[in-house]
């Protein structure tokens, strides 16, 4: 199954070139995708039928479902499960900077 999820990726990547579509990161199961702010709509959308495409032609015609989250300018991702995680290391990191000042 992992193997079947990594060449859904690999092919993404392909795809999203090939399509003009400016990937700047992997994120484990996932792909940060820069657009123009007026064209970010029109993006997202592109973004999302090439992740369907690939998951086609790899499961022969099964197109797995997505979900996108837009971040505009000013905004950071943030999920939920990983908060107390970059609460804690947020606070060492303030603590040490303390420490050297």
């Amino acid at each position: 199954m992992q193997s079947t999820a990594a060449e859904i990726l690999h092919v993404f990547c392909v795809l999203a070139e090939r399509r003009g579509i400016e990937v700047c990161a992997p994120i484990h199961d996932a792909f940060l995708c820069e657009s123009a702010l007026a064209d970010i709509e029109d993006a997202s959308i592109a973004v999302d039928r090439c992740m369907r495409d690939a998951s086609a032609l790899v499961l022969r015609g099964y197109e797995l479902p997505t979900d996108q989250q837009i971040i505009r300018p000013g905004q950071r991702y943030e999920d939920e499960r990983g908060r107390e995680m970059w609460d804690t290391v947020t606070g060492l990191v303030a603590k040490l900077e303390a420490k050297t000042a």
